[in-house]
């Protein structure tokens, strides 16, 4: 007889609807690759899929983190007896040269790629500029993420054509800190780079990602002869390391925050379902896969359309995807759209 108490005690987590591990199906086959996949929730994601017989590949530029996160998921298959496994990657984010080169080089390394979890970014942390001349959060959560998707999108429309129905997916880990983005419109680089503090930097990269999504389905996806999904959502409040922006970014205040929200939010385990959802559940197939289609979702089985209107504007979109384009054109001398 099983419990009639909760696996949790975590209070976002009770208030939240769940996604379990166990509910993702038999990956075996199947590749995937998840950015910022060595810690917090991208960990659990990249050893979730793993556990579930895929071929996973992760992405992070601490190598002391990467090989610790690969050599320890890759034990726990074993001792389980999966027959997935995990293999980290070194690329720093903070250089498009680098994540471009990596990028292309990828595409030729595996033969297929059926989930793409952009999970990686930077937290509420202070304003701070890139080697490319670049705020930082836009760079890592947003700019790179659009190249890495961009230059293996080709790869996943090949995949698509083989795969099973609706099971290629691209996840957009968004947040509902989106709501406190400035709202300027991503219409420049000089926009991009004005000093604001951590919590509206990250918040705009988190509309970025949101209508990063919509964009990819409306511009790339919508002539695909297979369907390919493509997805944000908000992870919840969740206890990881990136917690500790908030004291880099605010002091003593920040420090308060920090300890309340691991307090009351979710473990990077549990914070991990709803990406895995939406990379992973059979109760979005052949029948319905048009309902989710370019949508934000707050939580697994949650309501649509709930993000802000300005996430939901269509010049913001427009915007969007315009300065990441002239971005690429101007730094790897190639425009990508």
């Amino acid at each position: 007889m099983s419990s009639l108490l909760p696996d949790t005690t975590n209070p976002a987590t009770l208030m939240s609807k769940r996604f379990r591990p166990t509910e993702i199906p038999d990956l075996s086959g199947r590749v995937a690759l998840v950015t910022g996949g060595s810690a917090g929730i991208g960990y659990w994601d990249a050893a979730a899929l793993a556990q579930h017989n895929a071929t996973v590949h992760i992405v992070s530029a601490n190598p002391e983190h990467g090989k610790d996160a690969e050599a320890n998921i890759n034990q726990a298959l074993k001792q389980s007896g999966s027959k997935g496994s995990i293999k980290w990657h070194q690329l720093d984010m903070m250089h498009l040269k680098k994540v471009d080169e990596w990028s292309k080089g990828f595409a030729k390394e595996v033969e297929r790629l059926d989930i793409l979890i952009a999970n990686a970014g930077i937290g509420q942390a202070p304003f701070g500029m890139t080697d490319d001349g670049l705020e930082r959060h836009f760079e890592v959560n947003n700019l790179a993420h659009y190249v890495i998707v961009l230059r293996l999108l080709d790869l996943m429309k090949k995949t698509a054509e083989s795969a099973p129905p609706t099971t290629v997916r691209i996840v957009m880990q968004s947040s509902e800190m989106h709501r406190f983005s400035p709202t300027e419109r991503f219409t420049s680089k000089e926009e991009i780079n004005q000093e604001l503090d951590g919590v509206r930097l990250y918040g705009r990269t988190k509309v970025g990602l949101i209508v990063f999504a919509s964009e990819l389905v409306r511009r790339k996806l919508s002539d695909s002869p297979k369907p390919i999904l493509a997805i944000s959502v908000h992870p919840g409040m969740v206890d990881t390391e990136v917690q500790k922006a908030w004291g880099e970014s605010y002091g003593l205040v920040g420090q308060v925050i920090d300890k309340l929200s691991r307090l009351g939010g979710k473990s990077a385990e549990e914070g991990a379902e709803a990406s895995l959802w939406a990379a992973t559940s059979t109760d979005i197939n052949e029948s319905n896969w048009k309902e989710y289609q370019g949508k934000y979702y707050t939580e697994p089985y949650g309501k649509p359309d709930q993000e802000t209107d300005y996430a939901k504007d269509q010049v913001v979109a427009n915007n969007f995807w315009k300065l990441c384009s002239d971005l690429t054109q101007e730094i790897l001398g190639e425009r990508l759209e």
